[in-house]
């Protein structure tokens, strides 16, 4: 369904290797450790609470315009397809669908129409876009911040 490549600006990439279906899953990725603190590397699951993720979950790319979206497993997440990927994509999520304060990506170059020019995080976002994302699949916490959000 995917595979491992090297970019040679972006460094190690995952492509889709055959067509896949909206809300198919592409990857259940696994818990490598719990951190103290945020990094660019770490995905947010809950307030105080940063995980590593095993490959291939380690290496998808952001993108302000993603086919990845996320769920929650026990103990990591699982990347959905929020869109038909053909064959030869680059699988890309939001880097705002886990972390609330986005710390990964000073100057984004995903290209799309929609780049911010840096990685976002969801309470930075207008509620617009928070919308988007949820639409494509957010964290459970994301999903907690949004709702408090919602009702302040």
């Amino acid at each position: 369904m995917w595979q491992i490549q090297q970019h040679p600006v972006k460094g190690r990439i995952v492509v889709a290797t055959q067509d896949i279906q909206k809300g198919e899953t592409v990857c259940i990725s696994n818990l490598v450790r719990q951190v103290e603190q945020r990094d660019r590397y770490s995905l947010q699951k809950g307030e105080n609470l940063h995980i590593y993720v095993d490959e291939p979950g380690i290496l998808f790319s952001h993108s302000c315009e993603p086919n990845l979206g996320l769920r929650d497993n026990a103990e990591a997440f699982d990347f959905v397809a929020a869109m038909d990927i053909p064959t030869g994509t680059e699988l890309t999520f939001h880097y705002g669908m886990s972390e609330i304060y986005s710390v990964a990506v000073d100057a984004c170059a995903c290209g799309t129409p929609r780049c911010a020019g840096r990685s976002v995080g969801f309470a930075e976002m207008t509620p617009e876009e928070q919308e988007r994302l949820m639409a494509l699949g957010v964290s459970r916490h994301a999903r907690e911040i949004h709702a408090a959000l919602s009702v302040a």
